[in-house]
């Protein structure tokens, strides 16, 4: 976080920073406290709870009110109703690989005597983006409560 930024109002749940907003969006009553993402997917400060029996993973934690109803589930599980879970698959080849791998910036970067080296980096490559594809089209779905679908 930058010194001149603010947390956002949401900050336990997103742990993001301030930052300008569009005017059009502050002139249709946003809230200028809140992070873009939390500004574009909320709309307002959400409502934190001490004790919330979670009704998804049924264990007892610090919870939030869900934004449509007042249904509660726990934090890791708002943010998995709302991100998705992203599971990233496990590299084939060994870490310090991984890490060279890594410090080329991705594939498009990578030399290409590295990958001829490697050719299962694109089998892992073609994996991830799946995943990610998968969890993107389950975001707008799982965006809803868990209990009443509103």
């Amino acid at each position: 976080m930058s010194e001149d930024s603010e947390p956002c109002k949401n900050f336990e749940f997103c742990g993001s920073t301030q930052w300008p907003h569009p005017n059009s969006y502050l002139e249709d009553g946003g809230d200028p406290d809140l992070c873009v993402n939390c500004a574009m997917m909320f709309r307002k400060e959400l409502v934190f709870r001490d004790n919330v029996e979670c009704p998804i993973c049924f264990e007892t934690n610090r919870g939030i009110t869900l934004p449509k109803c007042e249904h509660a589930i726990c934090i890791e599980c708002f943010r998995d109703c709302y991100y998705g879970r992203y599971d990233e698959p496990d590299f084939p080849y060994s870490k310090d690989i991984e890490e060279e791998y890594d410090e080329y910036g991705g594939l498009c970067d990578t030399p290409k005597s590295f990958l001829e080296q490697y050719p299962l980096i694109y089998e892992y490559e073609e994996e991830c983006n799946r995943r990610y594809d998968r969890q993107e089209d389950m975001t707008s779905v799982n965006s809803r409560c868990p209990l009443c679908r509103s």
